[in-house]
């Protein structure tokens, strides 16, 4: 039976508690609205992989039972989940959008409004993401960067735009 995981649960607990006391100081800096909003999903974000992390701990720690005791057994199965979850959901090649995602339906031709939450038909001019630079973030890029560093969950910060303006 599964008594270990493929991840290190406790060192990236505790990073990513650094990084969200980090974000959430920086955002004490933040001169704008979408600076602001980036940096309180991002804390929204960190939050969900803290608790996942959290999960992960404990899990681990019910693996140093008896391996006969039905806790234990419960623990493996719940590790072996949260590992899945962590590496399919957090670990992907696409980042985790804190801002606007660029989501294109090809075969319809439509694009997918974030504002009225509805598709709409493409225009002549198709979008494209613009990615918001540190400046504009208050300093938000290099955390993000730094975040995809030392863990592999990486993070877009972007806006939709239409035209050849992006």
């Amino acid at each position: 039976m599964l008594t270990t995981s493929n991840f290190d649960y406790f060192s990236l607990f505790t990073r990513f508690c650094g990084f969200k006391i980090l974000v959430r100081a920086n955002r004490l800096g933040c001169d704008n609205d979408l600076a602001r909003c980036a940096h309180d999903r991002l804390v929204a974000k960190l939050g969900e992989l803290i608790g996942l992390m959290g999960d992960g701990l404990r899990a681990e720690q019910d693996t140093a039972l008896d391996e006969a005791t039905s806790r234990y057994r419960a623990a493996c199965e719940a590790l072996y989940w949260i590992d899945e979850e962590f590496s399919s959901r957090w670990l992907t090649e696409r980042p985790h959008p804190l801002l606007d995602e660029l989501r294109i339906d090809f075969a319809t031709r439509e694009i997918f409004d974030e504002r009225s939450r509805r598709w709409r038909p493409l225009g002549e001019t198709e979008p494209s993401l613009r990615d918001i630079g540190d400046h504009e973030l208050c300093g938000l890029r290099r955390i993000i960067d730094d975040i995809a560093a030392e863990t592999g969950v990486d993070f877009s910060a972007g806006r939709i735009v239409y035209g050849s303006s992006g």
